[in-house]
C-alpha cells in the first residue's frame, strides 16, 4: 500500500533538547518500511556497492593478506641470513656480488684466513706444488704496503710431446687470487693473512693447434690433440688496457731446432674479484702477444703475431662487451673475411688483402671509403687500418736492400710490385737464373697473389707476365704459354712479350745447368804478392776463406782470356761488371770461368835458380775494375 506523504505539511519537529527521544509516531511510520530502514542502517565503513560486489571485497582481503605473508618471509628470510651468517661467514658471497664495492663485508671463517706459508703447506697437502706469487694491485697505507697475490698452482706430469720442460714437467693448472686480509687481533705488520677471491683452472692448446699456422706444418707428420703443458706465467704490462689485470700463461713446443711458443690470456677483474681465461693463442713467428695501439679505439689491440719468412700476418682482438657480471669482456679477432659494406669495391680491397696483396688491398680499401663518405662503417674502418698495419711491413721489406735478386724479387711480388720485380728480373742473366730457383720453390705463395690480382685487374700484363714465369719455372715453357692463352684480355703485343721473358728464363736456366759441369780454360799472368787487403776482392760465397796456411803464398793473376764453355772471351771484359747485386753476379761469373767445377789452377813460378816451374793454385776470390779481371789464388810454396 502506497503512502503519500506531504513533507511540508507532516515534517516532524526535532526537539532543541538533543537527549530527547523523536515522537513516537517517527518510529512507527519507520517500522512500516522494513527494507529501507534495514539499508539505512549498514555501517558506515562499507559503501553501498559492497554488498552489490562481493568479489572486490575478497580481492581486497588476499591482497592484504598477501602483502601481510611477504613481511612476514621478508622478517623470517632475514633472520635466517642472519643465522647464516653467524654460522658461516662465508656465505655473504653472494650478497656481496649485489652490492657496491665500499659496502662489503670481509668473508671467510678464520679458518680460511692463512699466511702464505700456511696457503703453500695447504697446497701441498693436495699433492699440488705452488710457484712464484704475483703481486697484484697495491695499496698503500700509512708505512705498510698492501697487494693482493695471484698464485700458479703446479702439478708434475709427464708429457709426450717435445716441449721446453723437462720431464716429469711442471706445469701450471690452476691461478689462484688471494686477497690480503687484516684481522684486529694480529699483529698485519709481522703476518700477512691472505683469503681465496677467485681461481680458474687452465689448460694448455692442442699440439695440433700449435703448428696449424706453420708453413706446410714444417712437416708430414700428424700432431697429436694432447694438451700441451704451461709453464710460465707473466702480467701484460707497457700498454695492456686499464681496466682489469692481464696475465699470459704460456709454453714453449719444440718443433725441430725451432721453438714455438703458446699460450692462454688471462684477465682478472678486481672489482669482482674474479679470474677469467679469454684466449688460447700460438704464434709461428716465436713471438709472445702483446698489446698495441694500431687500430683507433679506447682500448689498445692484443697483436698476436704469425709471421711466416716474408709473409706478414699478424691477428688482432679487440676488447668487446659481453653480458657476464663477474668479467663482462671478451677478445674478438678483427675479420677480413666478412664484408661489413655491400659495396664491389669495398669487397675487392678485402680479396687482395686476404690473398697478402696488402699495399694493393690499401689503395682500393682507400678508394672505397672515399665512395662510401658517412656510410663507411666502424667494421670497415678496423678493417682498412689492420691492412694499413701489414702494408707497412710489406713495403719496407719491399724497398730494403737485398743479397740476392731471388731475394729482392720476392719482397717486391709480395708487396705487388710488379713492374719493379720484372726489370730486376731482366738486368742480369744471373738474376734470372736464381729468382727461377725462388719461383720453383714457391708453394703457391705468389701464385695466389697473381690469382687474385687478375680477378681485379684482368688486362694487367706484369701481373700475366709474373704469372707464365712461375708456371715455366715449375712445369716449363709450354704449360707457361697455355696458362697465357686462358687468360682473358690478352693482346698479341702482350702475349710476344711474355714469350720473350720465358724464353730468357729458360735460357739462363740451361746456361747454369751448362756451368756446373764446365771447367776452367784460363791464360795470363801470375805475380807474387806478399799482402793482401779482403776488402778488394770477392769471394764466390761469403765464408772469409782468404787466409792462407804457413806453406802457402798468394799469387795475383792478370786474366787475358778465358773460355765461359761457349767461346772464347777477351779481354778488356765489359760484360762481367758487377753491378746490383755481387754475391750472385760473383758465382754466375765464378760458373763461366769454370771455377764452380774446379777452382784449382796452373800457375808458372819462378824458381829460386831462376827456373820455371808449374804450381797448382786454388782460386779464392776475384777483382773486377774497369774491364780488367784478375784472380787471387793461393799456391803451396812446394809444388
Amino acid at each position: 500500500m502506497e503512502h503519500k506523504i506531504n513533507p511540508s505539511k507532516n515534517r516532524a519537529k526535532l526537539s532543541e533538547n538533543p537527549k530527547v527521544a523523536p515522537p513516537p509516531t517517527r518510529r512507527r511510520r519507520q517500522s512500516r518500511r522494513p527494507k529501507k530502514l534495514q539499508e539505512s542502517q549498514l555501517p558506515m565503513s562499507v559503501p553501498p556497492t559492497a554488498a552489490r560486489y562481493p568479489w572486490k571485497r575478497m580481492v581486497a582481503n588476499l591482497t592484504a593478506l598477501s602483502v601481510l605473508c611477504g613481511f612476514s618471509a621478508l622478517m623470517g628470510g632475514g633472520a635466517w641470513l642472519s643465522y647464516q651468517l653467524i654460522v658461516d661467514p662465508n656465505g655473504n658471497k653472494l650478497v656481496a656480488q649485489f652490492v657496491p664495492g665500499w659496502s662489503r663485508l670481509p668473508t671467510g671463517s678464520r679458518d680460511s684466513i692463512q699466511t702464505l706459508d700456511q696457503i703453500k703447506a695447504s697446497v701441498r697437502k693436495l699433492g699440488f706444488i705452488t710457484g712464484e706469487p704475483l703481486p697484484l694491485t697495491v695499496d698503500k697505507s700509512g708505512d705498510n704496503a698492501r697487494a693482493d697475490l695471484l698464485l700458479p698452482v703446479l702439478v708434475e706430469r709427464t708429457v709426450n710431446a717435445a716441449t721446453v720442460c723437462k720431464n716429469p714437467c711442471r706445469q701450471i693448472v690452476e691461478l689462484r687470487v688471494y686477497k690480503r686480509v687484516q684481522l684486529p687481533d694480529r699483529d698485519s705488520e709481522k703476518e700477512q693473512y691472505f683469503q681465496l677471491a677467485s681461481s680458474v683452472n687452465v689448460e694448455g692448446p692442442a699440439e695440433s693447434f700449435v703448428i696449424a699456422d706453420l708453413a706446410d706444418s714444417q712437416s708430414n707428420d700428424r700432431a697429436s690433440n694432447q694438451s700441451l703443458p704451461l709453464t710460465e706465467l707473466r702480467r701484460f704490462d707497457g700498454k695492456a688496457p686499464a681496466s682489469g689485470i692481464w696475465f699470459n700463461v704460456s709454453g714453449q713446443l719444440l718443433r725441430g731446432d725451432k721453438k714455438i711458443p703458446y699460450g692462454q690470456v688471462v684477465r682478472y677483474n678486481p672489482s669482482q674479484d674474479h679470474l677469467i681465461s679469454l684466449l688460447d693463442w700460438t704464434s709461428a713467428a716465436g713471438q709472445p702477444p702483446n698489446w698495441q695501439q694500431i687500430v683507433k679505439a679506447q682500448n689498445p689491440q692484443l697483436a698476436i703475431d704469425q709471421t711466416v719468412g716474408l709473409e706478414p700476418k699478424f691477428t688482432l682482438y679487440q676488447i668487446g662487451p659481453r653480458k657476464f657480471v663477474p668479467n663482462p669482456v671478451q677478445l674478438t679477432a678483427i675479420s677480413l673475411e666478412e664484408f661489413a659494406l655491400n659495396d664491389e669495391t669495398y669487397k675487392n680491397g678485402l680479396r687482395l688483402a686476404n690473398s697478402g696483396l696488402w699495399s694493393p688491398g690499401l689503395n682500393v680499401m682507400r678508394s672505397a671509403k672515399i665512395k662510401a663518405g658517412q656510410n663507411w662503417p666502424a667494421v670497415a674502418q678496423a678493417q682498412l687500418e689492420t691492412i694499413e698495419f701489414h702494408a707497412k711491413i710489406t713495403r719496407a721489406q719491399a724497398i730494403a736492400s737485398w743479397a740476392s735478386p731471388g731475394q729482392q724479387v720476392l719482397a717486391e711480388l709480395i708487396d705487388g710490385r710488379w713492374s719493379e720485380a720484372l726489370q730486376v728480373f731482366e738486368a742480369d742473366p744471373s738474376n734470372s737464373h736464381e729468382i727461377s730457383t725462388t719461383l720453383k720453390n714457391d708453394g703457391g705463395r705468389i701464385m695466389n697473389r697473381v690469382e687474385a690480382a687478375l680477378r681485379v685487374n684482368s688486362a694487367d700484363a706484369d701481373i700475366k707476365a709474373w704469372g707464365a714465369l712461375i708456371v715455366a719455372s715449375q712445369d716449363g715453357t709450354r704449360e707457361a704459354m697455355n696458362w697465357l692463352s686462358r687468360q682473358s684480355d690478352t693482346d698479341s703485343e702482350t702475349r710476344s712479350r711474355i714469350r720473350n721473358l720465358v724464353n730468357k728464363l729458360e735460357e739462363a736456366v740451361s746456361q747454369a745447368q751448362t756451368l756446373e759441369d764446365h771447367k776452367s780454360q784460363i791464360m795470363g799472368s801470375a805475380t807474387l804478392i806478399n799482402n793482401i787487403n779482403p776488402a778488394e776482392w770477392l769471394e764466390p760465397e761469403a765464408k772469409n776463406e782468404l787466409k792462407l796456411t804457413g806453406e802457402q803464398v798468394w799469387y795475383q793473376v792478370q786474366v787475358a782470356s778465358f773460355n765461359d764453355g761457349s767461346r772464347w772471351v777477351n779481354s778488356p771484359f765489359t760484360d762481367v761488371e758487377v753491378t746490383s747485386f755481387p754475391a750472385t753476379q760473383v758465382k754466375w761469373l765464378w760458373g763461366r770461368l769454370g771455377l764452380q767445377a774446379d777452382p784449382k789452377i796452373k800457375i808458372e813460378v819462378a824458381t829460386a835458380n831462376g827456373q820455371q816451374r808449374v804450381a797448382v793454385g786454388t782460386v779464392k776470390a776475384v777483382q773486377i775494375q774497369d774491364g780488367s779481371l784478375r784472380l787471387l789464388a793461393a799456391v803451396d810454396k812446394r809444388s
